[in-house]
């Protein structure tokens, strides 16, 4: 969703199923975020105010649920969490803090108490978060976040099922700290799936295993957990050459490869595909997918952990690292945008189309054909 300086959320009021509808905050609109069933959206503002929105599933009007101020700045990004521990999502600030937040239903609408702070955090350094994502395997929950001087930290909560208490899991610096006069773009985008593509598991990658994509600088780097839960790096995306402002990771892993997309300050979409090497010599059915509902049943729920056979043992660089599974990046595609700068990027369900906003405000999409060619397929400006 774009959001801009008249402080409206906006999309092509002219044309049928859009609609436009004053956001009543009083500075820049930071951001706007969707629940899972697009039944909800909260906005964030340069007026340190959050505003969370209800849709009207008869009408498709959106009416406001509550709004307070979150922050003692700016608020720039804001994300929902998964919808399996009930409602809640988390902003981030130019005060240097994360906060989380969740939905009292005791509290009435539009009194600016309906959602409470349940959890906060402040950057581990002296510089504000960047970007933040969750990531939800069933009922579990876990958290990065990117400071703009590339520091990355991932917490997991002390009980998954109560998010008011989190620990640290793993941070580290991405890159040299930049000069402050320096662009940056930490953006960070986690594996979207419970379980890590198949030939990657065959190969001894821990079915458990996280995965999370950064970006750093020119390139982003995919951060895997091995079987200690320890993070390392699983492959490098290269071929930009300007900044790397966004990266987003799409569903679909089960095709047995994973698709991962950027935008960058070059003027480039690139998408692409990882891959297990050797994961043609790993035991598959004539049709080269594994055997069906059992195979899937395995990856997911396996009796014991699989033995580590001779390529999976190569692959992790020798069996005292176990779950250690390096992966090659193939660039796929690379789309020139025209007339604008690339800024996010997001993928649809199935991970076959891709939604670009500009810096003109404009919304773009490309869809993959059955021959696997990428193309724009159609362009939505503000009206």
């Amino acid at each position: 969703m774009a959001v801009g300086q008249d402080r409206r959320l906006s999309s092509a009021a002219s044309s049928p199923g859009f609609q436009r509808f004053a956001s009543a905050h009083k500075d820049l609109l930071q951001c706007v975020a969707y629940n899972l069933y697009a039944s909800r959206c909260v906005t964030s503002s340069s007026d340190h105010r959050v505003k969370v929105w209800d849709r009207n599933e008869k009408t498709g009007t959106w009416t406001l649920a509550d709004t307070w101020a979150a922050h003692d700045a700016q608020v720039t990004q804001v994300r929902w969490n998964g919808p399996l521990n009930g409602e809640h999502f988390g902003t981030i600030g130019e005060d240097g803090v994360f906060k989380l937040w969740q939905e009292d239903i005791g509290q009435a609408r539009n009194s600016g108490r309906r959602w409470r702070k349940i959890f906060e955090r402040n950057t581990p350094t002296v510089v504000p978060f960047m970007d933040f994502a969750f990531k939800n395997v069933r009922s579990e929950s876990y958290l990065a976040l990117t400071t703009r001087d590339g520091y990355l930290t991932v917490c997991e909560p002390e009980d998954h099922d109560d998010l008011s208490s989190w620990k640290r899991m793993w941070g580290d610096w991405l890159c040299k700290t930049p000069s402050r006069m320096d662009e940056t773009s930490f953006r960070v985008d986690w594996h979207k799936e419970p379980v890590p593509a198949w030939p990657a598991v065959l190969a001894g990658l821990d079915r458990r295993s996280l995965s999370l994509a950064v970006t750093v600088g020119t390139t982003v780097k995919v951060f895997r957990t091995d079987g200690d839960r320890k993070f390392f790096t699983a492959a490098t995306l290269e071929g930009a050459k300007g900044l790397v402002r966004y990266v987003a990771w799409a569903h679909g892993s089960m095709r047995g490869f994973d698709t991962i997309a950027t935008a960058s300050k070059d003027g480039y979409i690139r998408i692409y595909e990882l891959h297990t090497p050797g994961a043609a010599s790993l035991p598959t059915t004539s049709n080269g997918l594994p055997d069906g509902e059992a195979q899937q049943s395995q990856l997911r729920f396996p009796a014991t952990r699989p033995a580590r056979s001779g390529i999976g043992a190569s692959l992790a660089g020798g069996a005292s690292v176990p779950g250690v599974v390096k992966q090659e990046a193939k660039l796929v595609a690379e789309l020139e945008v025209r007339n604008a700068v690339p800024w996010r990027i997001s993928w649809s369900a199935e991970g076959e189309m891709l939604t670009l906003t500009c810096d003109n405000g404009s919304v773009r999409l490309y869809k993959k054909s059955s021959e696997g060619k990428w193309s724009e397929a159609a362009e939505v400006g503000l009206g």
